[in-house]
């Protein structure tokens, strides 16, 4: 099973792809199922690949102290879809967890078949980007 498109497109990553370009990156989204007290991935581990939650309650931890707690259509591990960065945060199932994920493989050959993709993919990044500065700037004042 995969996730629909509909999913795909509320992850802000995604949400202005075209909806043939959410087509292509639903093929390649797998389930994972994680009991609960499963660690999906651990703080300094190697990002693989990016998580979107379709039923249960993750939480999120650095340095032993919890963060947040994620469940239903929230995601976490997108930035691993574009480098291998070690990851900032542990993630462990609270509860049994259904995820739908996307390996950073799978992404890259997506992302090199798909000139519209990539540069979408571009654009995103690049806002992300120019957003983070002005809080950051606007933090400073």
């Amino acid at each position: 099973m995969t996730a629909t498109t509909a999913e795909l497109s509320r992850v802000p990553i995604f949400a202005d792809l075209p909806r043939k370009a959410l087509e292509r990156l639903n093929k390649i989204t797998r389930e994972r199922n994680f009991a609960d007290g499963d660690a999906i991935f651990r703080e300094g581990d190697e990002g693989v690949g990016f998580f979107l939650v379709k039923e249960g309650t993750v939480a999120v931890t650095r340095g032993g102290a919890q963060l947040t707690t994620l469940g239903p259509g929230d995601f976490f591990g997108e930035m691993a879809l574009l480098d291998h960065h070690r990851r900032s945060a542990t993630v462990t199932a609270r509860g049994p967890v259904k995820t739908f994920a996307i390996l950073r493989s799978d992404f890259v050959a997506e992302l090199e078949s798909s000139a519209e993709l990539a540069i979408h993919m571009l654009a995103v990044m690049s806002r992300r980007l120019r957003e983070t500065d002005q809080r950051l700037a606007e933090h400073e004042r």
